[in-house]
């Protein structure tokens, strides 16, 4: 072989290799998009009173392949958002979450927004068993969903729950509506051996948006 065919060879495997390794980001950035946000129709945004296969539906359609056992998440759900006949939402109130201890998967993030002096800070904590778990930890949560975002990447579904402007507050009511157009909670849901369960809690009662 000669000088100029060794060069020429050279060249393509440098070139096939560089192919190949762009070839492969451009794949992994394929597998891993970023989260997309599912906003529910008026119809479907209360959890308590829409049809549920509705909402399983709208859900398979947003999301290609379809989310496994949506059935099972849409009813854990409802039960963290009803009353126990899962008929009526009962609006914005506190959940306690000893009560759900079956229905989380550790460990579990909690995350809460704090605003102090115009400044927004984040503080997360970790629970690795229900042992670590405080006996009154509880938050406020509604019939009604903002969102729903999935996470492909971390094969998480993420509800956000509106504050309701019934919630009331200590400053009387401006206050209460101010912080009912800007509290929300948010729960995250994992799976584990093929169920979904509850694997973080953000609630932010925050007054500015």
């Amino acid at each position: 072989m000669t000088q100029l065919a060794r060069s020429a060879l050279c060249c393509a495997l440098a070139i096939a290799t560089l192919s190949a390794a762009g070839n492969a980001a451009a794949a992994r950035a394929v597998a891993a998009p970023a989260p997309q946000a599912l906003l529910l129709p008026a119809e479907l945004s209360n959890v308590c009173e829409a049809d549920p296969q509705a909402l399983q539906l709208a859900m398979s359609r947003h999301w290609r392949p379809s989310l496994n056992a949506l059935d099972q998440w849409t009813q854990l759900v409802r039960s963290f958002a009803c009353d126990l006949s899962g008929q009526r939402d009962l609006g914005w109130h506190r959940v306690p979450l000893r009560a759900y201890e079956s229905a989380i998967r550790y460990p579990l993030t909690w995350v809460e927004v704090e605003t102090t002096n115009g400044r927004t800070r984040r503080k997360t904590k970790t629970y690795y068993s229900a042992a670590q778990l405080p006996p009154k930890i509880d938050f406020w949560v509604g019939g009604r969903i903002d969102e729903i975002r999935y996470d492909k990447r971390l094969r998480r579904i993420d509800a956000r729950f509106p504050a309701a402007g019934s919630r009331g507050g200590s400053n009387g009511a401006a206050s209460a509506a101010a912080a009912a157009q800007c509290a929300f909670t948010t729960l995250q849901f994992r799976q584990q051996n093929g169920l979904w369960l509850l694997s973080g809690v953000e609630p932010n009662h925050s007054p500015r948006c």
